[in-house]
């Protein structure tokens, strides 16, 4: 009986010692996500006004559209090649909507930063075109 219940008593401490391992793994894989992700908006952020530089580049729409603004949904792929660009927010105007859905196509591929592990958190971002006259 007593080394059984010795056995029993090793038994549960090692699975107390693998399931203690296993919340340690789990809190450092969450603490690396969450560096990985903050990297990734530090990332972006670099490289997002060269992004609204090389959109702007490639509109041209004739007429003044200052005070008006439009939002999409851009996904891009590994590369920075504009993959797909949908409207969460229309200006109020067709002719600027449609021309800033244009040029951010044009402007394909984005300059994007080049780290893979950054993908997962920035192949899908906002983008806000406003116009300035």
């Amino acid at each position: 009986k007593k080394a059984e219940a010795e056995k029993k008593r090793k038994a549960e401490a090692e699975r107390k010692r693998k399931e203690a391992e296993k919340a340690k793994k789990a809190a450092e894989a969450k603490a690396q996500a969450e560096r990985d992700e903050s990297e990734a908006v530090s990332a972006f952020g670099a490289v997002a006004w060269a992004i609204k530089e090389q959109v702007e580049k490639n509109w041209s729409e004739p007429g003044d559209f200052s005070g008006l603004s439009v939002a999409f949904l851009v996904k891009v792929d590994r590369q920075g090649n504009v993959l797909s660009v949908k409207m969460t927010r229309s200006s109020g105007n067709a002719r600027l909507d449609e021309s800033a859905e244009n040029a951010i196509f044009k402007a394909s591929p984005l300059p994007f930063p080049g780290e893979a592990r950054f993908y997962e958190y920035l192949k899908e971002f906002n983008f806000v075109f406003k116009p300035e006259s």
